[in-house]
């Protein structure tokens, strides 16, 4: 309990030294030039998701880089979730004993502006998510979580009994963001 306790103080105090200010923007597809996305291993059908979402930033020849956040004490791993240039993923190892994931892993992921950010980690919050969220630099957040303080501009529902599966819910943001047009003139 003690254990508990004091892991859940030094998370908060860890998120509330990092200081990057979030203004919201709308950026459509057609406006992006590098979409980032956060992704849990352990949800089915997330590497589905991940494939639907590299489909069509390569149609549109969209910048992409990706993070996978993998916390099982045996990583069984899809095969869309391997370590590759544009993919890095983060194991139980790469978390220091109050879970905040590896600096080097993390700094490869954020040295990057993305104008688009998905965050398809869904269910119960993971800390190593919420800190990548915090420290990252994105115009637009589209995430699936609900929970307040909400570190999200756009949140995607899953429906009253949570049954859509990440690659639906990966099409339906991909519908909206490629839909719903800015206004440039103004």
């Amino acid at each position: 309990m003690i254990d508990w306790f004091l892991t859940r103080i030094l998370q908060k105090k860890a998120l509330k030294k990092i200081v990057n200010p979030h203004k919201g923007k709308y950026v459509s597809l057609s406006d992006a030039g590098l979409v980032g996305f956060i992704v849990n291993a352990e949800i089915q059908g997330s590497a589905e998701a991940v494939n639907d979402l590299k489909w069509e930033l390569q149609k549109r020849r969209i910048n992409y880089k990706g993070i996978c956040v993998d916390l099982r004490k045996s990583p069984q791993g899809e095969a869309g979730f391997l370590s590759t240039p544009f993919m890095s993923i983060i194991h139980r190892d790469n978390l220091n004993w109050y879970g905040v994931p590896d600096e080097k892993i993390v700094t490869e992921f954020i040295t990057d502006h993305f104008d688009i950010l998905i965050d398809l980690t869904a269910g119960k919050r993971l800390f190593a998510v919420d800190y990548i969220l915090a420290r990252t630099d994105a115009s637009f957040r589209i995430g699936i979580s609900s929970s307040s303080p909400s570190p999200y501009d756009m949140f995607v529902s899953m429906g009253g009994d949570g049954a859509i599966k990440p690659d639906e819910l990966m099409k339906n943001i991909l519908i909206y963001l490629t839909t719903i047009h800015t206004d440039s003139t103004k």
